[in-house]
């Protein structure tokens, strides 16, 4: 794609808004292009140098490698590619993988290294379990059970929940959960509703969440709303927190029919279209680490990214 200017929509004048931001989609770049297989779910690595993705109904975890140009199948495991996570020194995936027995699902969490692909269980078949949380200091927090647990990959030794003196937060039975200094709240910004899709901003000050069917919001930590973005799905904070890329979807009541990706100033003051193609239906972005690229997956099952230029 020719470099290209894409237009700002205001949706409000905030004071103090900067109204010469600007998102460049410098040029987009196939990964892996969906032919022989169906891949979903893509991520960057803390270091930015890999594409975490999966294939279709999150079975198994690929690599690609961004100075390679190559890509490598690390393991084929069912659900591994349901929300995994990198530590951050990029060393090492932490991923859920299923079993089901007497039609029932039990979960086990394991953290793989890359470089040998040996592969270690922190926990086993376990009858619920969430996707790992990776905290600042190498400790993953998980919910097992009725419980939250923790566990430190670098020193690889169990702890207490309560000892992981971060904030953090999840969503737990379609409810935001969070946890401040050992301390579990549960939050209900817009009262009984299904809340998917939460994440903290990077500085741990705000919480981005979509209720089902109700719209995108940010709000303070005691769930006071600050921003409404309306239908944006799958939303991710930009790791300055000052944007959020997310997809415009719509569908006929069965499959997708069109979805595009925006961003939006996490003040609320305007959004940016990066996509409006006939061809592919974009979904599910993700930021890279230095923000220069953004790594979508499409409804046909490619895995891509684009080079993009911001001006604050």
């Amino acid at each position: 794609m020719n470099k290209r200017v894409l237009t700002l929509v205001l949706i409000g004048l905030l004071l103090g808004s900067a109204l010469g931001q600007q998102i460049d989609v410098l040029k987009t770049v196939v990964v892996a292009d969906g032919q022989s297989q169906y891949f979903t779910s893509p991520q960057f690595s803390p270091d930015g140098t890999k594409i975490l993705f999966s294939e279709s109904g999150f079975k198994g975890l690929w690599l690609y490698d961004m100075n390679r140009k190559t890509t490598t199948q690390i393991n084929d495991l069912p659900g591994a590619g349901y929300e995994p996570s990198f530590t951050k020194d990029s060393k090492q995936v932490i991923f859920r993988t299923d079993n089901y027995i007497k039609y029932k699902r039990y979960s086990s969490l394991a953290v793989q290294t890359i470089a040998d692909k040996q592969i270690e269980y922190i926990a086993k078949d376990v009858r619920f379990m969430s996707p790992a949380s990776v905290l600042e200091d190498q400790t993953i927090v998980y919910r097992k059970g009725d419980e939250v647990a923790a566990y430190n990959t670098s020193r690889k030794e169990a702890l207490q929940a309560k000892a992981a003196q971060e904030t953090y937060g999840f969503i737990e039975d379609e409810k935001i959960i969070l946890v401040v200094d050992g301390v579990r709240n549960e939050i209900k910004p817009m009262g009984d509703n299904n809340y998917i899709w939460f994440s903290l901003s990077p500085d741990k000050t705000k919480m981005l969440f979509t209720v089902a069917g109700g719209g995108t919001f940010i709000t303070d930590l005691a769930g006071n709303v600050q921003v409404r973005l309306g239908k944006a799905n799958a939303p991710k904070w930009s790791p300055d927190g000052k944007w959020i890329v997310y997809m415009v979807d719509e569908d006929d009541g069965h499959t997708m029919t069109a979805s595009d990706i925006w961003a939006a100033a996490s003040d609320g003051a305007l959004k940016v279209r990066l996509t409006e193609t006939a061809a592919d239906i974009e979904m599910y972005p993700a930021w890279s680490p230095a923000m220069d690229r953004i790594v979508f997956e499409t409804f046909g099952g490619k895995i891509a990214y684009m080079n993009i230029e911001i001006t604050d």
